[in-house]
């Protein structure tokens, strides 16, 4: 019998559809949750939607990428899953608004995605892109989460690195990206 948490996720293809759902959950349904919860605010029905959704997405079509592990193919379960809240935050805004959380739920919308460096006119932000744009998946989720006041636990969940190091990899990337700008500028 071969250990299913040693292998990385996208290499259980054998697996039967419903088999390949149980160690999906397993491996990412309950931080997703958690994630919709506390950040997004959403109710426990919309959240565990949400969460499925994303599952029954990622198994039909995490076949068409290739990934060089299981970090890059946890950002993009997060990728997926961040790409449905954004969805069901613009189908239900009217209810959030009436919630109250717009102002937070839009902020970190604002926040969550680079913006193309075309577009900006701001020059420090260009450079900024632009070194995002070079870092790996965890690196830029590492910066993002953390430059919102997220803690380094509930980081390390998402980025697949122990908690104990964030604090180091997160100074170290906000100096690089600063002297990286500094010299551009």
């Amino acid at each position: 019998m071969v250990n299913k948490t040693a292998v990385e996720t996208y290499h259980l293809s054998h697996l039967d559809r419903n088999e390949l759902i149980a160690e999906l959950y397993s491996r990412y349904g309950r931080k997703l949750y958690a994630y919709a919860i506390k950040n997004w605010h959403l109710n426990e029905d919309h959240s565990w939607e949400l969460v499925y959704r994303t599952l029954y997405k990622v198994i039909d079509s995490y076949r068409n990428y290739n990934f060089e592990n299981e970090e890059k193919f946890a950002s993009f379960v997060f990728k997926v899953f961040v790409n449905y809240l954004r969805n069901h935050y613009r189908d239900h805004k009217q209810e959030f608004n009436r919630q109250g959380s717009d102002a937070e739920l839009s902020n970190f919308e604002n926040r969550a995605e680079i913006i193309p460096v075309e577009e900006s006119r701001n020059i420090k932000l260009r450079i900024l892109n632009e070194e995002l744009e070079k870092m790996e998946d965890w690196q830029r989720m590492l910066l993002l989460m953390r430059s919102e006041g997220r803690p380094y636990s509930e980081i390390a969940a998402y980025v697949d690195k122990p908690e104990e190091q964030l604090k180091v990899y997160y100074q170290r990337l906000k100096k690089n990206l600063t002297d990286k700008i500094n010299e551009q500028l």
